[in-house]
């Protein structure tokens, strides 16, 4: 090992050994439950006003050192009574999570750098009541179901699935739900092909 890898290693040691630490205290503070194992590199961002929680063996990476791939934070962020919900053996880098109503992450679930999760549409697509008093905004739940995959970059809105070990290929934006065991990839996403048995 060179002497730059060495020093990368080591410093990306410590950062997660702190940011760890910091990063539970915050939970604390913000009323979210997380199992154990859990580990972290940089701060994450958390505005809890409903339930957050967190399974065992959660791994998260939440500044562009720890995966310059994409995004520079991962944020979790929950209305009042609304939830997100991250089961065991999760990882994800750099990701926002907004929930209005309910997200839920099942276990064995990757989240790629920079992927987005939305569960609202945040504003009306109607100018009028955009305008006043942003009424009539549409939000529905998401789920990820066990074992999928989503590529670095998505954006996954309201109402959608993931299906169980499904795969959402980079820098798509996902619109609709998809079955378990299919690629889907595009803007909007699409059935590409389903998963091979083997590579």
């Amino acid at each position: 090992m060179n002497l730059g890898a060495y020093i990368y290693k080591t410093r990306m040691m410590w950062c997660r050994l702190w940011t760890t630490a910091y990063n539970k205290v915050c939970f604390v503070l913000n009323g979210v439950r997380y199992g154990r194992n859990f580990h972290s590199v940089g701060m994450l961002f958390v505005r809890n006003a409903g339930v957050i929680s967190l399974g065992d063996n959660v791994n998260i990476n939440s500044c562009a050192r720890s995966n310059p791939v994409g995004g520079i934070k991962t944020t979790l962020f929950t209305c009042v009574g609304a939830s997100i919900k991250v089961g065991n053996n999760v990882g994800m880098s750099n990701v926002t999570i907004y929930s209005r109503e309910r997200v839920t992450i099942e276990d064995n679930v990757v989240i790629g750098a920079g992927s987005k999760i939305f569960d609202t549409d945040f504003h009306s697509v109607v100018a009028d009541f955009r305008l006043n008093g942003n009424t009539n905004v549409f939000f529905a739940p998401v789920t990820l179901k066990e074992g999928c995959f989503v590529g670095a970059d998505c954006i996954i809105l309201k109402g959608v699935t993931i299906g169980r070990e499904a795969v959402v290929g980079a820098g798509s934006v996902v619109t609709k739900s998809i079955p378990d065991g299919q690629i889907w990839a595009g803007c909007p996403a699409r059935y590409i092909k389903d998963v091979p048995i083997t590579q």
